[in-house]
């Protein structure tokens, strides 16, 4: 009995260190190869060490690229997309799960609709609107199909967190004369940490890394985001300066990575949970 639960045991340990391998070493293959020289990309395995550590390629991509206007252009746009996102489905999410009036369920499966419509079907609409507005290579053009697109799934969670709160809070503070206002936004609130740090970790990195969007409605090189800066390093003939481009990845995906460090304890916490401790 024992020795089978030595081998069950055994097992788990070797399948959560293949896990962790397969999870680990993408982002440390990029950093290892963002410390390459020209010369070990020509000689060397694409999976061995590089033979120094060699920071020249983080130096390259902010003196040769303008990596610090992408960096400006990219906070811009997830600040301007997460602020009303967040504000406006979190309000619609609260009211159609707590406000009981006639036609709440047919409002909340209007805006479900939007999960099941692809993005890149409205592209072409989209950019024949903006040029006609004069709207192109600007920040509403980036940030403004980016919150529409996102709001089904972000009412969505908060929908479904905002059915586990107690009916019997909203009820004592508006007995105590609170405004429904004043309700929602000194009660539920701050009672909401868990699910808004949810909503922004997982919108603000699918903002941070948009590609398709941000590469339709822009064509200059003021307005690129960071995404965009990585095309760069592609030369003449499509030949890529790899350490650099590695280079330019860590320093890319860093922020996202770091936010996600700062505010995983949170996302991992209950939405009940988070509730209940308000």
């Amino acid at each position: 009995m024992r020795t089978k639960k030595n081998i069950f045991t055994g097992c788990k340990v070797l399948a959560g260190g293949l896990l962790l391998i397969l999870q680990v070493y993408p982002i440390f293959y990029v950093i290892m190869s963002s410390m390459k020289t020209t010369d070990d990309f020509r000689h060397l395995a694409s999976y061995a060490l590089p033979r120094a550590v060699d920071f020249s390629n983080y130096i390259k991509v902010f003196t040769t690229s303008p990596m610090l206007t992408y960096f400006k252009n990219s906070i811009i746009i997830t600040v301007g997309v997460l602020v009303p996102l967040l504000l406006i489905s979190f309000m619609a999410g609260f009211a159609l799960s707590k406000i009981q009036f006639k036609g709440n369920k047919k409002i909340l499966s209007y805006f479900l609709l939007g999960l099941m419509l692809p993005f890149q079907v409205a592209l072409i609409p989209l950019f024949t609107i903006f040029s006609k507005m004069n709207m192109l290579n600007t920040y509403p053009a980036i940030i403004l199909p980016q919150i529409a697109f996102s709001l089904s799934y972000s009412i969505q969670l908060f929908y479904s967190f905002s059915k586990f709160l107690p009916d019997e809070i909203v009820e004592a503070a508006i007995i105590d004369g609170c405004t429904p206002m004043k309700t929602f936004f000194r009660i539920i609130f701050p009672m909401s940490t868990n699910s808004i740090l949810t909503v922004a970790t997982m919108q603000g990195v699918f903002t941070w890394n948009d590609f398709i969007n941000a590469y339709t409605f822009t064509r200059s090189t003021d307005m690129k985001t960071v995404t965009l800066g990585l095309n760069d390093f592609v030369g003449f003939m499509g030949t890529t300066d790899w350490g650099a481009t590695f280079a330019a990845i860590t320093v890319t995906v860093l922020p996202t990575f770091l936010f996600y460090f700062f505010t995983n304890k949170y996302m991992l916490s209950g939405l009940t949970a988070g509730a209940v401790k308000g």
